[in-house]
């Protein structure tokens, strides 16, 4: 019979209490939470609540935990990037293995630091590298190794961040300023840095980058433009940024839907966009729409501790970060990157990065000297094909879009089912730490490229920042 495992909450804001802690409640013959470190005595004690977890094993702080006896066996690390590190070295320190939320650490002689410390305990760490376990890059990377496309020679990933969530979580959101997080590159990149070292197979042998902030600013606000959506702008109506419109009404949600494979959700998607009352008197009928019309987690649950209540929700745009125009805030890192890279076997790769897309993808073109594969994993459609060259047919797989699955295309709970087992010794981990670590050093290096104009020679890179 498998074994239980329990574990140690650090962090229950929005992806320790929504991405990960539900997966226990789900599946309580694999894993339980029996405490939680949390600041925030709101969240700790909802996530206290919803685990049954007594209140001498709810604490303010990591530290608290660290200092006592062992509680669990392994600690689910989502605090703030900026604490990975402190509290990462002290978990592995106190005996437990570790499932920790991208990206390892925001410096990089922190992240290096932190995986030689768990190889030297000999502590189990995952990192958050989620979409390799989604059904979607799964896929992908059984068609690579099927030989089918030939000798892969480039490879042309995009991550096409979308216009609001742009504005969420890199303008106005905790992501905005490099000096109180990390560079963009890494912070949301990270994960398609991982897909492409992942799909090569062996490391990077050069890159260089460019990019910067060109939007953003006060000197591209609209005319009159106020500092916060609700003090009354000209252009609410038109402004893809405008707030009401992306944590009230919740529009991206709903423009998502509509084009949902699924042909409830499809229905539902266009009847909140047309006929809300209609919408909500169909999800009387139909449970499975409650979902999304009594949807209250991110981006909602993210700007008020209340998101089923409007007028919370309207207080918190007038008065917190989330309401500011666009325009008028303090953020500074880019709004668009691009790295190329040359891996030692030569295949090329390019990855894009930008803030301005009209829905949220990721598109994939892969050119291999038998077949050319493009795909596109997306809240609005996700599919992948396969273009021959000499028969000229295509074959098509669609997969569900993300909104009708699961965080970030069923990756967070594959990544926690991912962990569970290897806890158990019943499977073994899709990415190790230290491989997790490539990804880092190609984006601290792509960001040394961008900013001294320059190309990186990896091999140099790794011993100049003892990355091995």
């Amino acid at each position: 019979m498998k074994k239980t495992i329990t574990a140690v909450m650090f962090g229950a804001g929005n992806r320790g209490l929504e991405s990960y802690g539900p997966y226990a409640l789900e599946h309580p013959d694999e894993l339980k939470f029996v405490a939680v470190a949390e600041p925030d005595s709101e969240r700790r004690e909802r996530f206290a609540a919803a685990h049954e977890i007594p209140a001498e094993r709810q604490f303010q702080s990591w530290e608290e935990v660290v200092a006592g006896e062992q509680l669990g066996q392994v600690v689910f690390n989502c605090t703030q990037d900026r604490m990975h590190y402190p509290s990462g070295a002290a978990a592995i320190e106190a005996g437990y293995d570790m499932l920790l939320e991208k990206p390892i650490c925001t410096r990089l002689e922190e992240a290096v630091g932190l995986v030689k410390l768990a190889e030297q305990a000999g502590s189990y760490v995952q990192v958050c590298h989620v979409l390799r376990h989604t059904d979607y890059w799964q896929q992908i990377q059984e068609i690579l190794g099927s030989g089918s496309l030939g000798q892969i020679i480039t490879i042309s990933l995009r991550e096409n961040v979308s216009a609001w969530h742009m504005a969420h979580s890199f303008v106005r959101g905790n992501w905005r300023k490099e000096g109180e997080s990390a560079p963009m590159i890494l912070a949301k990149c990270c994960h398609d840095l991982d897909l492409l070292y992942w799909m090569v197979g062996v490391p990077v042998r050069k890159l260089s980058s460019v990019g910067s902030l060109i939007h953003f600013k006060p000197e591209n606000a609209p005319p009159g433009a106020p500092l916060r959506c609700t003090d009354g702008c000209a252009v609410e109506n038109s402004c893809p940024f405008y707030a009401p419109a992306l944590y009230i009404d919740l529009q991206p949600t709903w423009v998502a839907l509509s084009s949902a494979k699924n042909p409830i959700y499809r229905l539902a998607g266009r009847l909140a966009l047309t006929s809300p009352e209609l919408l909500r008197g169909l999800a009387a009928i139909l449970p499975e729409l409650r979902r999304f019309t009594e949807h209250n987690g991110w981006p909602r649950s993210v700007i008020s501790d209340d998101p089923s209540n409007e007028t919370a929700l309207l207080e918190a745009l007038r008065m917190g970060p989330y309401g500011r125009c666009v325009y008028h805030c303090d953020n500074d890192v880019v709004d668009h990157q691009i790295v190329t890279a040359e891996f030692a076997n030569g295949i090329s790769a390019s990855l894009t990065m930008h803030g301005h897309s009209f829905e949220e993808c990721r598109t994939l073109r892969i050119d291999g000297s038998q077949a050319t594969l493009l795909g596109k994993f997306g809240l609005n459609r996700t599919f992948i094909e396969i273009h021959d060259h000499r028969s000229m047919k295509v074959e098509r797989i669609d997969f569900p879009n993300q909104v009708e699955q699961r965080g970030h295309g069923g990756g967070d709970y594959g990544v926690v089912r991912s962990f569970i087992m290897a806890m158990q010794e019943e499977g073994k981990l899709l990415t190790g730490f230290r491989d997790s670590l490539e990804s880092h050093l190609m984006a601290f290096a792509a960001e040394e490229a961008r900013l001294e104009d320059s190309v990186v020679a990896m091999d140099d890179f790794r011993r100049r920042r003892n990355g091995h």
